[in-house]
């Protein structure tokens, strides 16, 4: 792995198994009734996520290639997260977390075959713009933390 990559590959799988133990802790009713904010709960949370970083790791993969991505014409932040969680709603929290897993393998394997030419090539994100790959990366792991302190917060109020 390129070694500008080992710092942030590291701090994406600290996120990704501080996120997956405080789930552990969860049943999927539980995940179902805890709110984190007024329109999701933490199941709908955890499927934002699985959303969001497939998402983001097509952007990192294109971006990778030299195809400078684009968002498409039109494109908005919220109608995007709000298909993602409606696409999951059916699935149980055992699902999502094992996409959530399936993408976080590839996204490794991927940063092992990253090479120091690519780590400036840009892609566009959806609410920092044009971006180079190894900053697209910290938002990967940045999200799922802030998402996973969310998740922690909600879980500690639901036990008061």
């Amino acid at each position: 792995m390129h070694k500008d990559l080992e710092s942030i590959a590291s701090k994406l799988n600290e996120a990704h198994t501080v996120l997956m133990r405080a789930l552990d802790a969860l049943s999927d009713e539980q995940a179902a009734q805890i709110t984190v904010n007024p329109e999701w709960s933490i199941k709908d949370q955890v499927a934002h996520l699985a959303g969001a970083n497939r998402g983001m790791f097509g952007i990192a993969q294109r971006s990778a290639q030299g195809l400078a991505p684009k968002l498409p014409d039109g494109y908005n932040n919220d109608t995007f997260n709000a298909r993602q969680v409606a696409k999951r709603k059916e699935q149980t929290l055992a699902q999502i977390r094992a996409e959530l897993e399936t993408t976080r393998a590839e996204m490794m394997a991927f940063l092992e075959t990253v090479t120091p030419a690519q780590v400036d090539l840009v892609g566009e994100h959806p609410l920092f713009g044009e971006i180079k790959l190894k900053d697209l990366l910290v938002i990967i792991y940045s999200h799922e933390t802030q998402h996973c302190k969310e998740i922690a917060d909600a879980m500690r109020a639901a036990k008061k």
